[in-house]
């Protein structure tokens, strides 16, 4: 049932954090103080008065002649900031003392009970009086008193102190919270955005750490899902482009008279191994679980599939690592094959430095130029640019091999080999 009645929006929420306490602790502040002043201020103003009263009282009884009246009631009077006025014969003929007890009424009449005499008290707010009838043997002797005298209105200035500076710390958390919240407000406008296909502007990730976090993560996860569909698209116009060649070459070859089985069996091997190459890149990694592996064992198992080439690798020392197995037999089979397209010696070496394994692949080939070499990485992006079967293959293989790496959040990079030909460095974490 709360929840309905909460604020929905982050400001919103914040100012309830914010200002919820903050009432909390005022009003603890108010009362605790209040307490604490009518128990000291109030307490001994109160007996202030009342001694005033029974000096007045006393003043009058011990000598009580005309004279000695006239003069306390004037002079003593007025220098006690007391009204005075002695009624003669008179009476206290009521006691509503017991009625509307206020805190204040209660103090003045704890304090008035020692005097020993039947009294009556007044308190009028509105005119802000005191009034105090005490009985005398001869009438009725009067004290009025401004209610300033007793109460002190210093309750008010601290009361509204606390208000005024509670509204100005507020005003100014809420610039700081509109200036925290802002950059998630841009984060929520950017993923709303991307999510309904529209293209973002100017988005730049700014404000508290975390949230710079989560707008770099954003970020990168929109520029990968944009690289994923910018492939996907390129791989279906590869795929048109390279099985087109194909069929058209199919198509000749019914056309004429004199059939080729020859030519049509390599035509249709070829397509085979091509859309068997896009499949495996389109499905990308198996859900395969990450496991401890000696990849120095791993590689030499690897090597044996390529007896009859020339590649050297001689490592006997244990480098474990964690990682997916297949893949990375993949990405390794991936590198061996395009090297062995363009070169007759390749040199494998596996080192372990500090956190991490360093595999390196050396090939005496024609190599890749040092502007070519970011492009490769791009998926269907080849050297040579004709798109002939015979020169080499459909450009995935290196594009392939470099995800495998990155996805175990290592590090792949191409650099010039002492053989003259192509290096390519995997860095994998232990």
């Amino acid at each position: 049932m709360i929840k309905k009645f909460l604020p929905q929006t982050l400001l919103g929420r914040s100012i309830l954090i914010l200002v919820v306490p903050l009432i909390i602790l005022q009003i603890i502040i108010t009362i605790i103080f209040y307490d604490r002043h009518w128990d000291t201020i109030t307490r001994h103003r109160t007996i202030d008065f009342v001694n005033d009263i029974t000096l007045i009282i006393e003043s009058i009884e011990k000598n009580n002649s005309e004279e000695n009246l006239e003069w306390t009631l004037n002079n003593v009077s007025k220098k006690l900031q007391l009204q005075t006025v002695y009624k003669r014969n008179a009476e206290l003929k009521f006691d509503e003392n017991k009625k509307n007890k206020t805190k204040l009424r209660k103090t003045l009449l704890r304090n008035l009970d020692p005097l020993g005499k039947n009294f009556y008290l007044n308190i009028n707010d509105k005119k802000k009086l005191i009034t105090v009838m005490v009985q005398m043997n001869g009438g009725v002797l009067e004290f009025q008193a401004n209610k300033k005298r007793i109460y002190s209105s210093t309750t008010y200035i601290f009361i509204l102190w606390m208000i005024g500076a509670s509204i100005i710390l507020f005003i100014v958390a809420l610039l700081f919270l509109k200036n925290q919240i802002k950059p998630i407000r841009k984060l929520a406008i950017a993923v709303d955005r991307f999510g309904k296909g529209r293209e973002i502007k100017n988005f730049k990730p700014s404000g508290a750490k975390e949230v710079r976090r989560v707008s770099n993560a954003f970020k990168t996860m929109k520029e990968r899902i944009e690289n994923s569909i910018s492939q996907r698209n390129k791989m279906f116009s590869s795929i048109s482009h390279d099985i087109r060649t194909i069929l058209t070459r199919m198509k000749l070859n019914l056309e004429l008279q004199k059939l080729n089985k020859g030519g049509l069996k390599k035509d249709l091997i070829e397509m085979e191994e091509m859309v068997e190459e896009y499949l495996n890149y389109a499905k990308g990694e198996k859900e395969e679980k990450i496991k401890k592996i000696n990849i120095v064992k791993l590689l030499n198992l690897i090597k044996k599939r390529y007896l009859k080439k020339n590649i050297y690798f001689n490592n006997k020392k244990k480098i474990n690592v964690m990682i997916r197995t297949n893949s990375i037999k993949r990405c390794i089979h991936n590198l061996l094959s395009n090297s062995l397209k363009f070169s007759k010696k390749i040199k494998i070496t596996c080192k372990k430095r500090n956190n991490f394994v360093e595999i390196i692949i050396d090939d005496d080939g024609p190599g890749i130029p040092k502007k070519e070499r970011n492009k490769v990485l791009q998926p269907f992006y080849r050297v040579e640019g004709s798109r002939n079967r015979d020169t080499g293959g459909i450009g995935l293989g290196i594009t392939i091999a470099a995800d495998i790496i990155t996805s175990h959040r290592g590090n792949f990079l191409l650099e010039d080999s002492p053989l003259g030909g192509l290096r390519a460095k995997i860095y994998l974490p232990i």
